[in-house]
């Protein structure tokens, strides 16, 4: 018989971990593992967190009588790592950053720099590059925050190389995801409420825009998104906050990440007469 008095009860938390998306080989999913955190452990890490994890592996129950176990990490340790795979520049490395730095002309360098394999749009790429340096963030003393975050959105007819660039921005940015309009729900970029499984709690699922925090998010096919999925972006893309209240969760997550959308003009092709929203 379960005896309440005589019971001593921990604090205990599971959380997943996923393999980070650019360590996964092209056409495999990224796979994941429960983590099982206990006691003091609890609460150490959020979602979105690059995080280094110690622990056992091993089976934690048996699911029905089917002879399969739930495994997981039982963790010892687990803290939020910096960025994945960032070491400290050689001082060979320092002094020729310095060398290009002092260089007049070295926005155009670096414009030219970026996808060289596409011909042309030098100011769609001057754009990017200055997308993926980011404006200066400023914490006012009155607790207002102005994002340093830029959004860009581009617009452009059929096979102008859009998705290419995005593909490219991917590739330069540290932390990136991508993401396209008609496979993305707005639950899906911003967070979703579900029920847990074990506990039949409701918990949180974090969306693109969370876990892309202090990253890149690139939308493709940004024109084909239902109305109230693009609305359930924009005070992610303003504020850099996902607020919710459903279902007696009421909660504010950080999404400080920079947008990338492409999207095709609205009648098919460009129109230089029309306006760019009517575009």
């Amino acid at each position: 018989v379960f005896e309440l008095g005589l019971s001593r009860f921990k604090d205990v938390q599971w959380a997943q971990i996923q393999e980070t998306p650019e360590s996964v080989p092209p056409g495999l999913l990224s796979r994941s593992v429960d983590l099982l955190l206990q006691e003091d452990l609890v609460d150490s890490v959020k979602p979105g967190d690059r995080v280094e994890a110690v622990g056992v592996f091993r089976p934690i129950e048996p699911l029905g009588l089917s002879g399969l176990f739930r495994c997981g990490v039982v963790a010892r340790s687990a803290a939020p790592i910096l960025e994945a795979g960032e070491k400290a520049p050689s001082p060979e490395e320092i002094h020729n950053i310095r060398a290009v730095a002092r260089r007049p002309d070295l926005i155009s360098l670096l414009t030219r720099s970026l996808a060289p394999a596409i011909f042309g749009l030098e100011a769609v790429k001057e754009a990017l590059l200055l997308q993926c340096a980011g404006g200066a963030e400023k914490n006012l003393p009155g607790g207002l925050r102005l994002r340093g975050d830029i959004n860009v959105l581009l617009v452009g007819d059929p096979s102008t190389a859009k998705s290419q660039i995005l593909r490219r921005a991917m590739g330069l940015a540290p932390l990136a995801f991508a993401a396209t309009g008609r496979g993305s729900s707005g639950v899906g970029l911003t967070a979703a409420v579900c029920v847990d499984r074990e506990t039949r709690e409701r918990r949180l699922e974090a969306g693109s825009m969370v876990l892309a925090d202090r990253g890149l998010l690139c939308l493709d096919e940004f024109d084909k998104m239902a109305e109230a999925d693009r609305v359930a972006m924009h005070e992610a893309m303003e504020q850099q906050t996902v607020s919710l209240a459903k279902a007696g969760v009421h909660v504010s997550l950080n999404a400080r990440c920079a947008v990338l959308a492409a999207a095709n003009p609205a009648y098919g092709s460009y129109i230089p007469s029309l306006s760019h929203s009517r575009n």
